[in-house]
């Protein structure tokens, strides 16, 4: 007989945005556009 998997909860829009912004600060995002910029546009040789 095959094992039923639990439902999962239904996240609120804050309870994600929470999530999302602890998520952030734990691996030290930045919230700078420039930062961004740098770490996203590639190296021209």
């Amino acid at each position: 007989m095959a094992k039923e998997k639990p439902e999962k909860t239904k996240l609120t829009d804050a309870e994600r945005h929470k999530r999302f912004k602890d998520m952030a600060k734990e691996v030290g995002a930045s919230d700078d556009p420039k930062a961004f910029e740098k770490v996203a546009k590639p190296k021209q040789s």
